[in-house]
């Protein structure tokens, strides 16, 4: 029997493991964890000399957990809840932290963001980097709880209970549109509204939003003519044709700004919308995580 060395374990060949029994994938797991395909199959193989089995066979569903796998899955979880709750660091001090920042937003929040973000983490934190990444359906839900991201910044979210939330800021909705477009009149109407072609910013692909549910519970329809993911690629689009944007007033406030495109108020009630930020349990009181949240929040709340 060979003898089998602790040190050889670490505390990301845990996580390689949790993560696969979780998503049922090395893909999957690397991406979850921020490490190439190639990392986590060694990390498994050497789990698998560790521990004297394939912890983890292919299946057509997957890679499904092996029966001396599930016998160990708890006991790794706690090692891994036991291992993050260990406070070695004394005083915090973000000038000694070298690490990634990755926070899962919209374009138009990393367009807020950047500027001040950018000056505190080169301030305090000099030899941490920001990775901001676009939102995926489930907003990162998965990687919040692995780690690979540490704060989601999104719109109203049915959030998961194991996920911790702070309300960032409230906003409403209005239309944005070239400064001559024909329905640039000192009041919209609802029926020169409902006529026009529109545009919508949709980061997860859809054709149809909260303004469409609005006119719907009222028995309207609006045609959406064009759909894009990014909030900065609107700008051009707006200018160069006769499509109207109904998009929340902080962002539209900022594309007045630089390009000549106007505001109008819209013709029907909406309710304003709230933004949050989102992180997971497991990092609640963690330092790094408590002091990139504040950040965050005293650069949204203005």
């Amino acid at each position: 029997m060979a003898v089998r060395n602790i040190e050889q374990i670490k505390l990301q060949n845990l996580l390689v493991f949790k993560t696969i029994l979780d998503d049922h994938s090395i893909s999957g797991a690397a991406e979850l964890l921020g490490l190439t395909q190639s990392t986590v199959s060694k990390q498994l193989k050497l789990l698998r000399e560790y521990f004297g089995d394939e912890l983890f066979v292919r299946t057509a569903n997957g890679m499904v957990a092996t029966s001396k796998a599930l016998t160990l899955a708890p006991q790794i979880a706690t090692l891994i809840t036991d291992f993050e709750a260990l406070h070695g660091e004394g005083v915090f001090n973000p000038e000694k932290i070298e690490r990634n920042f990755v926070v899962s937003t919209t374009d138009e929040i990393q367009h807020f963001l950047l500027p001040g973000l950018t000056k505190r983490i080169e301030t305090e934190s000099p030899n941490s980097r920001i990775i901001f990444r676009t939102l995926v359906r489930d907003f990162a839900a998965k990687q919040l709880e692995s780690g690979s991201v540490d704060l989601v910044v999104t719109l109203n979210w049915h959030v998961p209970e194991h996920l911790k939330q702070k309300r960032l800021f409230t906003d409403d909705f209005v239309c944005i549109h070239r400064v001559d477009h024909p329905l640039a009149t000192p009041e919209l109407t609802l029926e020169n509204y409902l006529s026009a072609r529109h545009m919508m910013v949709s980061p997860l692909g859809t054709a149809a939003g909260p303004v469409d549910e609005v006119l719907d519970s009222y028995g309207h329809t609006r045609f959406v003519s064009l759909a894009c993911p990014y909030f900065m690629q609107v700008a051009e689009a707006l200018m160069d044709s006769d499509l109207l944007l109904t998009l929340q007033r902080r962002a539209c406030e900022e594309l007045i700004k630089t390009h000549p495109l106007t505001i109008s108020e819209l013709p029907i009630s909406m309710n304003p919308v709230n933004y949050f930020m989102f992180w997971h349990k497991r990092y609640d009181r963690d330092s790094t995580n408590c002091w990139l949240r504040d950040i965050i929040c005293k650069i949204l709340s203005k």
